[in-house]
């Protein structure tokens, strides 16, 4: 009879056992929560959050806000939030679960550099640069694939806001990270619409029209229409701007300025200035995080590339300069595009009648899925977008960063 009870006990507790470490593997844990610079109470977008030893991860948006969704079979593990320029944060899930919305402040990392003669600095980072040139091959992918992204573009003139759309959108690389010239990777890319919502009718060909080219060609790891170009390096002067850090790893911020701005080094056919900083980790010269300024004297609607007519622009430009970063992101053990960011300022005075103007046009985009396996082939790019709006599909879209396939 004890026997028996023992028994019967035993398989009790290996039943309650089993459906106990289910439930656990069943149930999800979600983490909300917000990242902010520690000096300023800026919001930090695009901060990578992840939970250690695993490739579950996300991404902060454009307020800094960010949500992990994690199996309930780590919750034993740590999550880890990195961003360039600041001290990594670790924390155990449950903690960080039991809290509704985690406020994270990261604190700004800078190193103090040493004095160099300024010719001897200059041979180090040109040698800094290449190195980071010759490695592309060993830090991106090589092969094609795809990545979802949630783009989002604004048109303003006269600081109102006319123009705005959002959109998820894939893209299909054939070649992956193999470098090539402008036109060719131009070829190698292509994208359709998923979705996309705006609050403006298409009127016109134009009207349909995106600056998801424009963005692509940010990608500076990918073309070879930029600093990331040996037989460009002559062109710019460079400076070691400072020494910070990225998940604990040595980070080298390089400036640089084009001595002779033109096409083949901008791809921008009218830039008068072209400069900019660009991140490298030392341990294995990776390039992370680009930064760009660029001045011009006209734009193409057609694209920074392209030449414009001046004589027939309604509008003559008086001022025009822009601003864009690409942020690369590592998965499985490559890098990615991770996020671009667009900022562009003109100051226009019509020809006939002399009224001026300001337009102020700003584009994102965040990769939010990359997919490496049988990739989605894409034949074409959808230049015109016009798609009905689908209440149902943005309100289940998630623009948080998915993680890989």
């Amino acid at each position: 009879m004890i026997k028996k009870l023992i028994f019967a006990l035993f398989i009790f507790t290996s039943v309650t056992g089993s459906i106990r470490a289910q439930e656990k593997e069943q149930k999800t844990i979600r983490i909300i929560g917000q990242l902010t610079n520690e000096i300023n109470q800026k919001a930090i977008p695009f901060a990578n959050i992840g939970v250690k030893d695993t490739y579950i991860g996300a991404a902060s948006n454009f307020d800094g806000y960010f949500e992990l969704k994690i199996p309930g079979e780590y919750a034993d593990k740590n999550i880890q939030i990195s961003a360039v320029g600041f001290t990594t944060y670790n924390s155990s899930i449950e903690a960080c679960a039991a809290v509704d919305t985690l406020r994270i402040q990261l604190k700004p990392v800078n190193y103090k550099i040493a004095e160099v003669e300024v010719n001897a600095q200059s041979l180090v980072l040109v040698k800094m640069l290449k190195n980071a040139i010759d490695h592309i091959p060993d830090n991106y992918l090589q092969t094609p694939f795809n990545y979802d992204i949630y783009y989002r573009a604004e048109k303003s003139e006269n600081d109102i806001l006319k123009r705005k759309r959002e959109a998820a959108i894939r893209i299909y690389d054939n070649k992956g990270y193999v470098r090539e010239n402008a036109y060719q990777v131009f070829k190698e890319r292509s994208y359709r619409f998923l979705q996309v919502r705006k609050n403006f009718e298409n009127n016109s060909l134009a009207d349909g029209s995106t600056y998801l080219d424009e963005l692509l060609e940010m990608d500076i790891v990918r073309s070879r229409g930029n600093i990331l170009n040996k037989n460009h390096l002559n062109f710019y002067d460079l400076k070691l701007d400072r020494v910070t850090e990225y998940e604990n790893d040595s980070i080298w911020v390089i400036a640089y300025k084009s001595k002779r701005p033109i096409l083949s080094n901008t791809s921008d056919y009218y830039a008068t200035s072209y400069s900019g900083k660009i991140y490298i980790k030392l341990k294995d010269f990776a390039v992370i995080k680009n930064e760009t300024h660029v001045e011009a004297s006209n734009y193409s609607p057609q694209g920074r590339s392209f030449y414009v007519n001046p004589k027939r622009q309604e509008w003559k430009p008086i001022k025009i300069e822009y601003d864009f970063s690409s942020t690369y992101k590592e998965h499985f053990g490559y890098y990615y595009l991770s996020y671009v960011d667009y900022k562009r300022h003109h100051e226009l005075e019509n020809k006939t009648t002399g009224e001026k103007k300001k337009l102020n046009m700003n584009a994102e985009m965040l990769i939010t899925k990359i997919i490496t396996t049988r990739p989605e082939v894409i034949e074409n790019r959808a230049y015109y977008e016009n798609m009905d709006y689908n209440k149902n599909f943005w309100n289940n879209y998630n623009i948080i960063f998915d993680g890989a396939e």
